[in-house]
């Protein structure tokens, strides 16, 4: 009887050692399909930031010449000078979302990696919509001004300061809304916002470090 119950528990220690292989082989399998999945998931963004970086640059270089040959007139140099500014910090969100991006640890635990996604997605929707997307509330004026040399402030002044006033209203709104919309009553609709300031890529790499994890718990 003794002997029929060492064999007994050797075998079931055999068995849990094959289902803890089995385990950790499936969660292998699953980790690297998810991974592939987020790391193809990003791409679109990555590309997004590129071509944003490379729109930015030609923009700086087209604009530099306008404000530097206008000193003399002041609403065309700080006009090209604004879009001049505009355009390098059109590189430099592109540059940091990219450095983030090529700092995402695949190896690394799944803990760490939804940390490195959220400062991305932080950084994307924060700090993208402060250089890249409010700024544009103000920018048709100085973009009309550079690109005419200042000739339609000489017909058309009024057009740039209608234009210029449109762009304080439509701030003002936004904040206005923004904070309206994430008060405790509507705290579905503020979800709702701040993923579609998110990204699609990075709502997806998410979305794929979350099933990891909660592969992981079961």
């Amino acid at each position: 009887m003794n002997m029929e119950l060492d064999d007994f528990k050797q075998a079931w220690q055999v068995l849990d050692r094959r289902l803890e292989q089995q385990h950790a082989l499936n969660l292998q399998l699953f980790r690297d399909s998810r991974l592939d999945r987020l790391r193809h998931g990003l791409r679109p963004l990555v590309w997004g930031q590129v071509i944003q970086i490379l729109v930015g640059a030609l923009g700086a270089m087209a604009f530099a010449p306008i404000w530097i040959a206008h000193l003399h007139e002041p609403a065309v140099w700080m006009s090209g000078l604004v879009m001049h500014l505009y355009c390098i910090g059109l590189i430099v969100v592109g540059a940091v979302v990219l450095a983030q991006v090529a700092r995402i640890d695949y190896g690394a635990p799944v803990l760490v990696i939804q940390r490195q996604l959220w400062r991305l997605r932080r950084t994307y929707s924060v700090v993208g919509a402060w250089v890249v997307g409010l700024p544009w509330w103000f920018l048709t004026a100085p973009l009309l001004v550079a690109l005419s040399h200042g000739v339609v402030m000489d017909r058309a002044p009024s057009a740039i300061w209608i234009q210029l006033a449109v762009g304080v209203v439509g701030l003002l709104g936004t904040w206005w809304f923004y904070r309206w919309s994430h008060r405790p009553e509507r705290a579905q609709l503020g979800r709702r916002i701040d993923e579609s300031t998110t990204g699609g890529s990075i709502r997806r790499a998410q979305a794929a470090i979350n099933e990891i994890a909660r592969f992981e718990q079961e």
